[in-house]
């Protein structure tokens, strides 16, 4: 039976030797890989098996800015039987990462859908967070402009002080510090903030504070780094 691979990757690049020998072993059996960067990918193989034939495999590419294209090579790797490894830039894939479809298109062929064990920075921030981890919400990214911003965040709020699920979500580094800023204005003083970065990583900051608590603090400049956002009272 043609089997489709979810293979992780690390969150952090240097952290490859803390990836599942499980992972190591399911890409040394495999030729081919739709991934989320081509050059990500190819130097995570490498980094792991040093003597992988990189030329000889096949790498598809999930284009954001042509999908079409890449869902029509896809379809054509189905369609012809192969088994093959999915992987996104970092963590697991399909998780606040594309790749979903690809799962779609595989399961609509007849294929075994296998997910290997790995890191995930979501489930690792909230593990980290001392917040509740029965009952939460992942909300990806946040609106860009400000108006829209606010208003979510205001959401976001009212959602977890009415059912007391923790509300995660995430920002693309650049615009972190702007997002911090706008939190500490908007939410409630009694509100618990936990900001994760760089999880996994070398400079790895994980903290969790009331608003009230962050405000007093001294000007918090953040990284431009991956970072999670979880909120709850």
């Amino acid at each position: 039976m043609p089997t489709l691979y979810l293979i992780p990757t690390p969150i952090a690049e240097e952290t490859t030797d803390q990836i599942p020998i499980a992972v190591v072993e399911t890409i040394r059996q495999l030729d081919c890989f739709v991934v989320e960067k081509l050059r990500t990918a190819r130097r995570f193989i490498r980094s792991v098996i040093k003597d992988f034939d990189i030329d000889g495999a096949d790498f598809i590419e999930l284009d954001k800015r042509n999908p079409q294209q890449s869902h029509m090579m896809i379809k054509e790797l189905v369609t012809a039987g192969r088994s093959f490894g999915l992987m996104s830039e970092a963590g697991l894939p399909c998780i606040a990462d594309p790749g979903h479809e690809v799962v779609n298109q595989a399961r609509g062929s007849n294929y075994k859908i296998v997910p290997i064990t790995g890191p995930s920075s979501i489930f690792m921030a909230l593990m980290a967070s001392g917040l509740n981890g029965q009952e939460f919400s992942f909300h990806g990214y946040l609106p860009i402009k400000e108006p829209a911003l606010i208003k979510k965040l205001k959401v976001l709020q009212e959602n977890t002080v009415k059912t007391g699920y923790t509300q995660i979500f995430i920002e693309t580094p650049y615009r972190n510090q702007k997002l911090f800023e706008r939190m500490i204005s908007t939410f409630q003083s009694s509100m618990r903030l936990c900001i994760a970065q760089d999880i996994s990583g070398s400079e790895e900051y994980i903290d969790t504070k009331t608003i009230v608590n962050w405000r007093k603090e001294k000007v918090l400049e953040l990284k431009k780094a991956p970072c999670i956002f979880l909120i709850n009272t």
